[in-house]
C-alpha cells in the first residue's frame, strides 16, 4: 500500500518547500485529490493554516487569495461588485456542496471541468501569483502552455485589473444545475454612450481549454453600437468542439454561437435587437 505523509505548513515558506518535494502535491478543497485519486503521491499538503482565504480590492485590482471557496468568493462579491461576472460563473458552477470546498487556487492550477472559472478569467485577463520553485505572476496563456511552471508551486493568488468596471454575461450549457457544462461563454463591455469601448468574449470547453473570439473583439472595440448588426457574430463565434455527451462536435459550435450572439446582445443592448 503507497503510505502518504500529510503535512501541515503555517507559513508560504515552509509550504512552498515541502512542495518542492517529488511527489507531494497541496491540498485545499480537495475535490482535485478526490477526482484524481492519491495512489500516485507521496505527500499532501494541507494548506488550511496559510493566510490564504482573503478577497480584497485595492486601486481597481481585484485580489483573491487562493484559499477562497466559490462559495465564498460569490457571497463576498455579491456585496462588492454585485455585477462581476465572477458572481455569476462561481455562484452557479457545481453544487452548493461542491461550491463550498471548491478553492480558486485548486481551480487555477488546473483548471478542471467542473470550475466554471477559466471563461470570465480569461475576458478580465486575470493573472496567477506563485511562490516556490516556479514563484511568480502569470497570465493564462502563459500557464497553460507550461505544465512544467506549476510543479512544486503553490498558487497563492489570482489578481484581476478592473473586475468591477464591466457590463456582463455569463452562460452555462448543462442539461441539470450541477452538470459540468458542456461550454460556456462569457462577455465583458464597456459602452459610453452608443460607443463600445472595449469588448472581450470567450468560449471554454471546446478542443482549446479556453477561445479568445479576437475577431469579435477587434471587429467591435472603439466601434459605434450599429456596428455590431454588420458582424457575421455566429461564423464569427464558431468553436471546435468533440464529440461530448450533450451532443456532437457541429452541435454543441452550432449552438456555443448562438449563445455568444446572445450574451452580446443582453451586454451591448440590453436584450435587444440587433439592428
Amino acid at each position: 500500500m503507497n503510505r502518504i505523509e500529510w503535512y501541515f505548513p503555517e507559513t508560504i515558506d515552509e509550504a512552498a518547500a515541502l512542495l518542492a518535494r517529488e511527489r507531494t502535491v497541496p491540498h485545499g478543497g480537495g475535490t482535485g485529490l478526490v477526482k484524481s485519486g492519491l495512489s500516485s503521491f507521496s505527500g499532501v499538503v494541507d494548506l488550511a493554516k496559510l493566510p490564504l482565504n482573503y478577497l480584497k480590492m485595492e486601486k481597481g485590482i481585484l485580489e483573491i487569495g487562493a484559499s477562497q471557496t466559490f462559495a465564498s468568493v460569490a457571497e463576498n462579491l455579491s456585496n462588492l461588485c454585485p455585477d462581476c461576472i465572477l458572481v455569476a460563473a462561481l455562484g452557479s458552477a457545481a453544487s452548493t456542496p461542491l461550491r463550498n470546498r471548491i478553492t480558486i487556487g485548486g481551480s487555477v492550477s488546473f483548471f478542471p471541468p467542473w470550475s466554471d472559472l477559466i471563461g470570465p478569467f480569461s475576458v478580465l485577463e486575470g493573472e496567477i501569483c506563485t511562490e516556490g520553485k516556479n514563484s511568480g505572476t502569470y497570465d493564462l496563456s502563459s500557464w497553460l502552455a507550461n505544465r512544467p511552471v506549476q510543479q512544486g508551486t503553490l498558487v497563492t493568488s489570482v489578481l484581476l485589473p478592473d473586475a468591477a468596471d464591466w457590463d456582463s454575461c455569463y452562460y452555462r450549457e448543462v442539461r441539470v444545475g450541477f452538470d459540468y457544462p458542456a461550454f460556456t461563454v462569457s462577455v465583458v463591455a464597456r459602452k459610453n454612450g452608443s460607443k463600445i469601448e472595449k469588448v472581450r468574449a470567450a468560449v471554454s470547453g471546446g478542443l482549446e481549454r479556453v477561445t479568445r473570439l479576437s475577431g469579435i473583439e477587434d471587429g467591435l472595440n472603439g466601434k459605434d453600437l450599429s456596428q455590431l448588426a454588420s458582424l457575421d457574430v455566429k461564423k464569427m463565434a464558431r468553436v471546435t468542439f468533440g464529440r461530448k455527451p450533450a451532443g456532437s462536435a457541429e452541435y454543441l459550435s452550432e449552438i456555443a454561437a448562438v449563445h455568444v450572439e446572445r450574451c452580446l446582445k443582453s451586454v451591448l443592448l440590453g436584450g435587444g435587437e440587433l439592428r
